[in-house]
């Protein structure tokens, strides 16, 4: 089986045909032929705060500002569902700061984030806010904070997932999936 370094090549090597070919990458997960035409818009408005339903076992949700994670095994979220029961492991009520984390998290998935939206949707300087994950994470080569937004590099990108956890509040950083 693969190892992560072996397939993060492959799908490096993946983008680099595809641009080659006039693909352009849109995210960690997704090039499009033409950009002006091809608009990802479910997960643009995902990333941009939209509320999401997550169907299935440990599935996540965001609706209304609350945070909820489906029931994590098949048997109980079958008999949860089948006694017409909402299959609801955990949720908790987000406020504005983990919000906009939670929006600055998604969008870092984009390989870019500018700035001035978080501005002037919340009011607040991430590039302050953030400032030594990101000092950090620009001297391993995973990014630069270009004028006012941060641009992810292609291995930032390739490992975004793994980037992320830096930034949430401290008490999420011991929070594991249940």
């Amino acid at each position: 089986m693969a190892g992560w370094e072996t397939k993060r090549r492959w799908v490096k090597e993946a983008f680099s045909e595809l641009e080659a070919n006039g693909y352009t990458i849109s995210s960690g997960y997704t090039a499009v032929k033409n950009p002006e035409r091809t608009k990802f818009i479910y997960r643009d408005s995902l990333w941009g705060g939209a509320d999401l339903v997550g169907l299935g076992v440990a599935s996540f949700s965001h609706v209304q500002g609350v945070h909820y994670q489906n029931l994590t095994e098949i048997d109980d979220y079958v008999a949860a569902i089948d006694s017409e029961k909402m299959p609801v492991k955990r949720a908790f009520r987000t406020n504005e700061e983990e919000r906009m984390i939670r929006e600055f998290i998604l969008q870092m998935k984009l390989g870019h984030v500018h700035a001035e939206y978080f501005r002037n949707k919340f009011e607040i300087n991430i590039l302050e806010r953030f400032f030594r994950p990101l000092e950090e994470l620009t001297e391993e080569g995973l990014l630069k904070v270009v004028d006012d937004s941060i641009v992810l590099s292609r291995d930032g990108l390739l490992c975004v997932d793994n980037l992320l956890h830096d930034f949430f509040l401290e008490h999420h950083k011991t929070d594991r999936i249940v």
